[in-house]
């Protein structure tokens, strides 16, 4: 059969469906990634070279549309400023859906901040082209199905569009799922459906839950990390995958030592542009003397002039596949991303996710020389849920560098590193939640039975 994956054009949103991919396409299926053609975009986060992104994983890549910003850099667009997210906004969204500081107040701000401004860039209120030519591919090539993910549902109109079976398959907790029903309990429009409206007008397709939230979803997220929704799923284990590399000799040798690794996320540096944070210098002057091997992938820029002389102890690389280091580590620190954190979580390795007490917000404010951005803080949007789902399980802790000392920090790395407990939990972690859920090959039948059942 034909099968279309579209998704957000950025390696983040890719990489987490490469597996479903391989599976199809090792099954005799024709599988096709089809996406916008990117843009050198201020924020760093869509990737210019994102069909090579997609070949290099060896899929076919259908790249859409002419190379065109995202809707909030779109200064030409005359509705470019309704994308942006605004505190009136979601304060209003907060009263009407009675939504719970301490409880809620996490998934709203994810769903606000980061996946409806994912959906708004490519489902402005004008339909844009690339995203138009994604449809005109599906009605042209006929898939038989259609994989999406929610931070890009305009893969659901190109399959009612085409007539294709469709599964929504998630990259992250189902903010979108949670929200959307918030909406309908309070009797209040859904942003996800106005958000997708425009699109489906124009195209002919009835906005339903359907359209909004697939024929059926696959769930990747551990049982313990899922959001509380009525939207039924079908689990799959998520196999973590960070593009093709040559393996270097140094990975393949056994540590002399605990090794540590420090990983805090290839797309927030390519935001922040450094370490909006001030966690790092915390992070290498409490890792100074500790008996480890501490590798860090961070950046020229993340590695300014608020760090000094790097501790003996401490190597920093600029970029090392998370699927070559983790299998050869005894702790990582993280910034709490689902991707980094299930990768930690399937290799078994303890973790310390940075996370702080602060809200995840930003907004955003047309100028005539663009978008000025204003970020209440600056910390990974899952980091609260990750940190604390690992520390509940005993298989991690969670830092706050704005709370703890150097100190306190030191004590807490070397009891992750060392107390033999937080490594039996981590095992535990991986068999029970991990590895109990079949693989995406081991679901190939029953997609292609949904295919044929359209």
């Amino acid at each position: 059969m034909r099968v279309m994956i579209t998704c957000f054009p950025a390696p983040a949103h890719f990489w987490p469906l490469v597996p479903y991919a391989w599976a199809l396409q090792s099954a005799g299926h024709d599988v096709r990634v089809v996406a916008p053609s990117g843009f050198p975009s201020p924020s760093g986060i869509i990737s210019t070279d994102f069909a090579q992104r997609v070949t290099e994983s060896g899929i076919v890549a259908v790249p859409c549309g002419p190379q065109t910003p995202l809707a909030v850099h779109d200064c030409d667009d005359p509705d470019y400023a309704d994308v942006l997210p605004n505190p009136d906004e979601t304060e209003r969204y907060v009263r009407a859906l009675s939504v719970h500081e301490r409880v809620e107040r996490d998934m709203w701000d994810v769903f606000y901040h980061y996946a409806i401004l994912a959906i708004r860039n490519y489902q402005p209120p004008r339909p844009r082209e690339d995203i138009d030519d994604i449809v005109a591919f599906a009605k042209n090539w006929r898939p038989d199905l259609v994989l999406w993910e929610p931070w890009f549902p305009c893969g659901a109109v190109a399959a009612k569009a085409s007539g294709a079976a469709h599964v929504r398959t998630l990259i992250s907790p189902d903010y979108t799922a949670w929200a959307h029903e918030r909406f309908v309990s309070r009797g209040l429009p859904s942003m996800l459906a106005e958000a997708m409206q425009p699109l489906a007008d124009h195209h002919g397709v009835t906005v339903d839950d359907e359209l909004l939230l697939g024929q059926a979803t696959l769930d990747p997220i551990p049982a313990g990390m899922r959001l509380p929704t009525r939207t039924p799923t079908v689990p799959v284990r998520y196999l973590p995958y960070s593009g093709g590399s040559v393996s270097e000799r140094w990975l393949r040798d056994e540590p002399t030592r605990p090794r540590m690794a420090i990983s805090l996320g290839v797309s927030a540096r390519a935001v922040d542009k450094g370490d909006s944070t001030g966690r790092i210098p915390a992070l290498l002057e409490a890792v100074d003397g500790l008996d480890v091997e501490v590798i860090a992938t961070l950046n020229k820029d993340q590695l300014s002039d608020q760090v000094g002389t790097l501790p003996d102890n401490v190597r920093a690389m600029d970029y090392v596949p998370l699927s070559q280091l983790l299998p050869t580590c005894s702790a990582l620190v993280n910034h709490g991303s689902f991707g980094t954190v299930i990768a930690g979580l399937a290799n078994a390795v303890p973790q310390i996710v940075c996370d702080t007490d602060e809200p995840t917000r930003f907004f955003g404010r047309a100028t005539p020389d663009g978008v000025e951005w204003d970020r209440t803080s600056p910390k990974q949007g899952y980091s609260t849920l990750t940190s604390n789902y690992l520390a509940d399980r005993g298989a991690g802790a969670r830092l706050d560098h704005q709370k703890q000392s150097v100190s306190e920090i030191r004590s807490m790395l070397r009891r992750v590193v060392e107390d033999p407990e937080v490594r039996d939990a981590a095992l535990r972690l991986r068999e029970e939640e991990w590895a109990s859920t079949p693989t995406p090959a081991q679901l190939v039948p029953w997609l292609e039975k949904l295919a044929q059942e359209r």
